[in-house]
This record gives structure tokens, sequence and C-alpha cells, in this order.
């Protein structure tokens, strides 16, 4: 058995994950193990072909890959023959089930329990956190990559990050201690000579591993900044209202789980709560790698004026 903290959780897994970090026996929040899980959940809804929900329970099916179980925000079972002849075990590679634990289980245990699975990359600027969001490719890992190495901010979370509604204020609690980076970016920011492993997504991507003496905890959240793509002038600007609730909105990470484990009017409230306790900004900028340093730095100077500020 393995243990591990991710989330804020304490996991205990049969599964050896070495994306997390390992950590003493603790009391467990939820767990990961191995079993045989039939192909139908009684009384299921099928929203999608590989998806069937029913209650706080969810079962995802992926082809050549194996069945996942999760239930009730407390456990995930996996089963990896691919189909019936197979033998438990002698299913796909165990870094293919790696990526669909650490993936979509994950995001399906969190939206059971009531959470609010955040698709960020966030920094500590020491005047809050301030995380970047934005669809795949935005940059949101480079650019929390470059704010960690020109300006030395800790890296809070990468990738996934969590937000529990019942807290008094925004806290984002971070996921596994890596970054990932496309292989131009790792030349780029001079990562290369790093800990390095390539992505279990087979692509071009590569996990940047940070070290373990800067874990961070669960830090409040000050701001969200959407990552969008212009060829003019880099442009930093504050959002409200509407707007700011629909970067919000897309932020949420696997929003299909959303719909099958909380009513609609809770989940969009606790959408609004999350905009009106945090700053909301678009930031619009080339994006060539080679004016890195000059696009990010408009963030640092609004950044660095509101720190002014508040210790004025």
């Amino acid at each position: 058995m393995y243990h591990y903290h991710l989330y804020g959780l304490d996991i205990d897994s049969e599964l050896e994950i070495p994306e997390l970090r390992a950590m003493g026996a603790k009391g467990s929040d939820a767990s990961i193990r191995f079993g045989e899980i039939e192909e139908e959940l009684p009384g299921a809804v099928k929203p999608v072909r590989w998806l069937q929900h029913v209650g706080n329970d969810c079962l995802m099916t992926v082809q050549g890959v194996g069945r996942f179980l999760i239930r009730e925000g407390r456990e995930i079972v996996i089963d990896r023959r691919v189909d019936r002849s197979r033998d438990r075990g002698q299913g796909a590679p165990i870094s293919d089930v790696r990526l669909y634990v650490l993936g979509s289980a994950f995001g399906a245990l969190l939206h059971q329990r009531g959470e609010l699975p955040m698709h960020v990359s966030a920094v500590d600027s020491g005047s809050g956190v301030w995380a970047f969001t934005g669809p795949s490719g935005a940059g949101k890992s480079t650019m929390a990559a470059w704010f960690h190495g020109s300006m030395g901010w800790p890296i809070i979370s990468d990738d996934v990050s969590v937000i529990r509604p019942s807290d008094p204020g925004p806290i984002l609690y971070p996921g596994p201690r890596k970054l990932k980076l496309w292989s131009d970016a790792i030349d780029h920011l001079g990562c290369r000579g790093a800990d390095l492993r390539r992505d279990l997504s087979n692509t071009e991507k590569y996990q940047l591993f940070l070290d373990e003496q800067e874990c961070p905890c669960a830090s409040p959240l000050k701001a969200l900044i959407v990552l969008e793509r212009t060829d003019q002038e880099p442009v930093l600007e504050r959002l409200t209202g509407l707007e700011a609730f629909r970067v919000c909105r897309r932020s949420v990470y696997r929003p299909l789980f959303e719909t099958c484990f909380r009513k609609r009017s809770d989940f969009f409230q606790e959408i609004v709560d999350l905009a009106n306790r945090i700053e909301v900004y678009r930031f619009r900028r080339n994006w060539s790698l080679d004016a890195m340093s000059e696009h990010f730095g408009a963030i640092d100077a609004v950044i660095g004026q509101k720190r002014l500020r508040e210790v004025g």
C-alpha cells in the first residue's frame, strides 16, 4: 500500500504513482485499489458512450485501458482487463492506467466530493496566489515556470488544483509537484538538465519534477488570469460580472462530471461566489517564446503595484 497527499486529501493506494510524492501512512480520505468491475452500473444514466453514473457513483470505460469505478468521492477501483477474457493485471501499460487515474478518475472523485477542481497553473507572488488558465497550449505552465525561474515565485500547483466551496475563502489546494512543459519551452527556459520525464500522454510534452523541499501548502487564491492569443501588443485587463463568471466557469476541470453529481443551481452559485471573491483578468499576448520576458513583465508590473498599495 502506498500513501500520498493530493488536493488536500490523504490517499491510500494499491497503485504506485511515481508522479506523486510518497507520504507516511495517515488516516485515509480516499483510496485507490484494483478489483473486478462489472460492465454496467444498474440503473445508470449514460450521458456519453464511455461514462455511466448513478447516485454518487460513476463508471468510466476506456477502450484498450480498462474500467474505472469511482464511488462516493472516496474510492477509485481499477479493472485493467480490457475484455472479459483477460485476467486482472494483464491489460494496458500501467503508465496508461496512471494517466486516467490522475486525470478523469480524480476529476470525478473531486466533483463527487462537492469540490471545484480547477484547470490552472499557480504561483505565489508574495501578495497572494495568482493562477493562470486557458485552453490546452495557452501557456499556463510556461508562464508559471517563467515566474518561478525569473522572479523566484514558488509554484503552488500546475495543471489541476482544487477549491473547496465550504472554506470561508477561496483556498487553492495543490496537485502533483510537477510542471507540464512542451519541448521548445523547456529549451527556452533552460530546463533541459532538470528532472524531466516524458508526459504520460506520449506527446512532445514533458513533466518537470520540482524540488520536494518546496512542497506548498494550501494557499489563498488572489487572482485568476485567462490567457488568450493576439497579434497585437500584450494587454492585461480586469474582468467583472458575467465575463469574470465565464472565465471561472471555463476553468473548471472535467465539467461533464459537474452535471452528474451536483445541482446546476448550486454549482453556478459556487462559481458566482468565486468570481466575486477573487480578481479576474484577461491577458492577451503573442505566443512567441522569444517575447516571453517582455510580455510576462506586464503581469509582474501589475502584481508589483498591487503589492505596494497593500503594503502602503
